[in-house]
């Protein structure tokens, strides 16, 4: 699995294949509590960072306070 590492500002943005057990993974791994769909989407990658599947989405992950 990819490791990620937030920004200083405390997000992640990536790209995201949709589902579930990639969603949790991606929390547990970078200590992230919420997500979050851009209202525009971006093209930064063509695949999950998680499991390698095509992404459909791009994807704001950070922390809930």
């Amino acid at each position: 699995m990819k490791r990620l590492a937030s920004e200083e500002s405390g997000f992640i943005e990536t790209m995201w294949c949709g589902d579930l057990e990639c969603e949790m993974k991606v929390k547990e791994e970078a200590g992230l509590t919420s997500r979050c769909m851009p209202d525009e989407q971006k093209h930064i990658g063509d695949v999950c960072p998680i499991c390698g599947k095509p992404a459909k989405h791009s994807i704001i992950w950070g922390k809930a306070y």
